[in-house]
């Protein structure tokens, strides 16, 4: 696993509810954070590209330090937010520190500025809720951090976020080349929660690049990661991205599991493939048909994978496990399924090439010329059951890739029946090596002339006045 060579970074950084998460999505122009007056939402590091005046490079939102550095943590998260934090300043090219002009100087803040002061790197104070003239000149007291660069800004009105970036962007080069992130591959982890994604992210990219514990619910944001995967012989660019656990609607306790989950739902539309993870000591529950269910209606390819596996292992074998979430998940047939061990890495290795196998399906092209033939030679062999004029009949075939659709042009829709269009997906999928493919097939219906289905010429209008006649010669 190799992470490749990224763009200029830019850090967030402050102690908790200053506005981090706010300003990361104000400069982004999207809601990809979560905003919350809950003090400590945001705990992994979640980064971005960014785009500002031409200029690009890597934005990164961090979580609030809570503490201090010889402070005792209460809470099981703060030490590991910490550590999060100080990767995030080692890694920043640039670093834009928060602060709060209602609230005014605290020890944190300055327990913050100590430390960046220790790493050396360029500093730009951004005194935030500076929401009127008032607020902005008692942010003057943030100058006792010692940074030189600071600057009055309002996320909530957006004022002085230009200034603020043409400060940090200053020493950015603008971009020559298009961002290579739109030809990686968006590969999601889903599933319920505490059924180890996170420990499968960290384990895909070799280090600890987002918090994993036993507490249900640790991963709150949609955490994408730009990771270049090793697979047998050729490298799969991909961008992998860690989603908080999906619960059931009415089991969600406050605003921020609802954004939770409302962030994970929009991961699986964006994303390209999906890594459904389960636990392999419940088996396959009632959640994860939902979310397989959810995949599957956005026609997304997925990978199964049965994790913790070497816990499992002790009451059941693997035949029976495979053989029992196959049962289960009749509806995922055309799925690969894995079990694996996150923690460990047992069969891990096999997830790239499955992806890469998936990777190809999509980018397969099935010539027009040769699916109507298929379709042909098909219904010649097995016709399709029913007599008479009502009969189904296919006049034309085309196939689009993204989602996978097979577009079959018929007399009638409501002549097919569902046994059929299930045996002409496994013929369908079966002729073009779609296997591991979600495919739709879907009936357009347009009749033939003698029927009254095709529209008829129209006749060319009549003139107001009397029928000119021609003159003689």
């Amino acid at each position: 696993m190799t992470i490749p060579p990224s763009l200029p970074t830019i850090a967030i950084v402050g102690r908790p509810n200053v506005g981090k998460s706010a300003l990361f999505n104000k400069i982004l122009g999207r809601r990809l954070s979560i905003v919350h007056e809950e003090s400590g939402v945001t705990r992994d590091r979640v980064s971005a590209v960014a785009e500002w005046n031409c200029k690009r490079f890597s934005l990164v939102d961090t979580g609030g330090l809570g503490l201090f550095g010889s402070e005792k943590a209460d809470d099981f998260f703060d030490d590991l937010i910490r550590q999060q934090l100080h990767v995030a300043i080692e890694s920043a090219d640039r670093i834009i520190f928060v602060t709060d002009c209602i609230s005014g100087l605290l020890p944190l803040d300055e327990e913050v500025g100590r430390i960046l002061h220790e790493s050396g790197k360029p500093v730009i104070v951004a005194q935030n809720k500076a929401d009127n003239q008032n607020l902005a000149r008692a942010g003057d007291e943030m100058l006792a951090l010692g940074f030189e660069n600071q600057i009055a800004i309002s996320c909530v009105h957006t004022s002085n976020i230009d200034a603020l970036m043409e400060v940090a962007c200053k020493d950015i080069p603008e971009a020559l080349h298009d961002d290579d992130s739109r030809d990686r591959l968006r590969i999601a982890l889903i599933g319920r929660p505490n059924v180890g994604k996170s420990t499968l992210t960290n384990f895909l990219l070799g280090e600890n690049r987002v918090i994993v514990s036993d507490v249900p619910g640790t991963t709150r944001d949609a955490v994408d990661v730009v990771v270049d995967l090793p697979c047998e012989d050729q490298i799969l660019p991909l961008i992998l991205v860690d989603t908080a656990g999906l619960k059931r609607k009415r089991n969600l306790n406050s605003a921020v599991e609802y954004f939770s989950t409302d962030r994970t739902e929009a991961a699986i539309r964006r994303a390209d493939l999906i890594l459904m993870v389960m636990d392999a000591t419940e088996g396959v529950t009632a959640q994860d048909k939902r979310i397989c269910r959810m995949a599957l209606d956005a026609c997304k390819p997925c990978v199964l994978l049965a994790n913790k596996w070497d816990l499992a292992g002790e009451d059941t074998t693997q035949q029976e496990l495979l053989d029992s979430i196959r049962h289960e998940l009749a509806f995922m047939s055309h799925a690969p399924l894995l079990t694996i061990c996150a923690k460990s890495g047992y069969n891990v290795r096999y997830i790239p090439p499955k992806l890469a196998e998936m990777r190809d399906q999509l980018a397969q092209e099935v010539p027009t010329s040769l699916l109507n033939q298929v379709v042909r030679d098909m219904v010649m062999r097995t016709p399709p059951p029913g007599v008479g004029p009502n009969s189904f009949k296919i006049f034309y075939a085309v196939y689009k890739r993204r989602p996978p659709t097979f577009l079959l042009f018929v007399n009638r829709k409501t002549s097919a029946r569902a046994n059929y269009i299930r045996f002409m997906e496994k013929q369908l999928r079966t002729a073009f090596n779609l296997t591991s493919l979600p495919l739709k097939l879907e009936l357009v219906e347009r009749r033939p002339k003698e029927e009254g289905g095709s529209p008829q010429r129209r006749p060319r209008p009549k003139t107001a006045g009397p029928p000119r006649r021609r003159k003689k010669r």
